[in-house]
């Protein structure tokens, strides 16, 4: 064993959770943002927005309490996430969890006084500086408008005037600020919506529609807060989740049905979403979804390794059956579920999960 290798396993007994009090609310998307270049792409939020997978957190931002915060010693990079529990022995071994307190500086309740912790001046210096202001890089801003516009007057044409801004739409969106610029216009979100649903549009407008959807709201918590504010009214009464839910009852087509789960997946980061799924039987039309026919052998397995993910992910901990993620009888170590291990799982939670709407379907 190499001293690198046993220099980490030493370090990884040490692992331990960010602690929190459990009357600890969860924190809201914050939209400030910190700026250090004039690229808007580059800039990130104030305040820590986590999810449940592990992001870099930035020296002068602030976590909010309660997080799984780590050093990846594989980079020196420091990461957090969500406080999910793990499955017994599911330990990642390049990656140590560390408790720095002083990183609460900044945020905590009303009337609170920051617990004393040890902070150099360099941090300290940097937190109490203003935070600049985003100022957009010129042709980034260009582009985001025009693209915008070229959707709000073309999404209901019969042809391909739309993919150009659509493609430039899906590259910016990456970024924090462009996901989360998107997600604020009304406008465009509807638009977007109605290019999900059934149409005349082509094939590969509504799945590239659907990928800047779901890239918007990947891992932007704020974007997704905002953009489902538009939906669910008088005006709107369904959003994004009913256009998923019908393509899986109706759609063929491999390409638009992956893009489909990534927007499912990126959708139930909000837990009201993904009850609003589980309700209108969503477990089955996963398994209608991952025996999907007919489909080449390639398009069928990358569909199967989407749902299976989506399981993992979403699925399992809600139901507590974490652990059986990593059972060794059905699991080699390192390897993903297979088919078999998906549908048993996914039978188990049709169960579970029957859906209150289940009859409609």
């Amino acid at each position: 064993m190499s001293l690198r290798s046993t220099l980490i396993t030493c370090l990884l007994t040490l692992s331990t959770f960010h602690s929190a009090r459990a009357a600890t609310p969860s924190p809201k998307a914050e939209s400030n943002l910190i700026c250090h270049t004039n690229h808007a792409s580059e800039c990130y939020p104030q305040i820590f927005q986590p999810t449940e997978k592990f992001q870099t957190v930035h020296d002068d931002q602030n976590l909010p309490p309660g997080l799984h915060v780590r050093m990846n010693l594989a980079t020196g990079v420091k990461e957090a996430r969500l406080n999910i529990p793990e499955p017994d022995g599911d330990v990642d071994s390049s990656s140590l969890t560390i408790i720095d307190d002083s990183d609460l500086v900044g945020y905590q309740e009303a009337g609170e006084e920051p617990e004393a912790s040890p902070i150099n001046l360099q941090q300290e210096k940097s937190r109490q500086q203003p935070f600049l202001p985003p100022q957009h890089d010129v042709a980034e801003s260009t582009l985001f408008t025009d693209s915008a516009s070229d959707i709000k007057v073309h999404a209901s044409s019969n042809d391909k005037d739309i993919l150009p801004a659509l493609s430039n739409l899906e590259d910016l969106s990456h970024s924090y600020h462009w996901g989360l610029s998107l997600a604020k216009d009304s406008q465009l979100i509807h638009k977007l919506f109605q290019l999900l649903l059934p149409s005349n549009l082509s094939l590969e407008v509504r799945s590239l529609a659907t990928l800047v959807f779901g890239t918007a709201i990947h891992n932007n918590q704020a974007a997704l807060t905002v953009a489902l504010s538009h939906f669910y009214n008088d005006e709107w009464p369904e959003g994004p989740l009913e256009a998923v839910i019908m393509a899986f009852l109706h759609e063929q087509s491999p390409l638009l049905l992956n893009r489909m789960m990534f927007l499912l997946s990126s959708l139930c980061q909000d837990q009201m979403q993904l009850q609003a799924f589980l309700d209108a039987g969503g477990v089955e039309l996963l398994i209608k979804t991952f025996n999907a026919e007919p489909m080449a052998v390639d398009d069928r397995d990358r569909l199967q390794k989407k749902v299976t993910h989506f399981v993992l992910d979403h699925l399992m901990p809600i139901a507590g059956m974490g652990n059986q993620a990593n059972d060794n009888d059905s699991l080699e170590e390192g390897s993903d579920p297979d088919a078999e291990w998906t549908m048993i799982h996914l039978q188990q939670l049709s169960q579970r999960y029957p859906g209150r709407q289940k009859d409609k379907l």
